[in-house]
């Protein structure tokens, strides 16, 4: 045996017949040798056929409290919005006095110019 012979053998040794994940999705149904290297590795962190459903089940129920949290922070936020846009009204309700009693003001001020105006055109017809 050559030299370039025994290192491709102890190559062949330490390669792992599974396939990088972007190449498992298009590999034909008949090349089971990376699932079951997979299925080994699954099985050694716990996965069997056995808990499958229940992972299957844990994964659903994870989906769903996720949905409700993203729906919890949606209401959250509306909430606040809700919150920013009362404080905004009651800042407005309590200028609104302030506001109509300088219009009042403004109003009084206005029949006086126009009683002025009205006696200098008396004045003026006069002369």
């Amino acid at each position: 045996m050559g030299k370039k012979q025994g290192r491709k053998a102890g190559n062949s040794k330490n390669k792992s017949t599974s396939p990088p994940a972007k190449e498992r999705s298009s590999l034909p149904a008949t090349d089971q040798s990376w699932t079951e290297n997979d299925f080994d590795e699954m099985r050694e962190e716990g996965f069997s056929p056995s808990n499958f459903s229940e992972l299957k089940e844990e994964l659903r129920t994870h989906a769903k409290k996720l949905k409700i949290l993203k729906k919890m922070e949606e209401l959250m936020a509306r909430v606040i919005n809700a919150e920013k846009v009362i404080n905004e009204m009651k800042e407005m309700k309590t200028m609104t006095p302030e506001i109509r009693d300088k219009c009042t003001s403004f109003s009084n001020r206005l029949d006086q110019l126009e009683e002025r105006v009205s006696a200098i055109e008396d004045q003026m017809n006069e002369m």
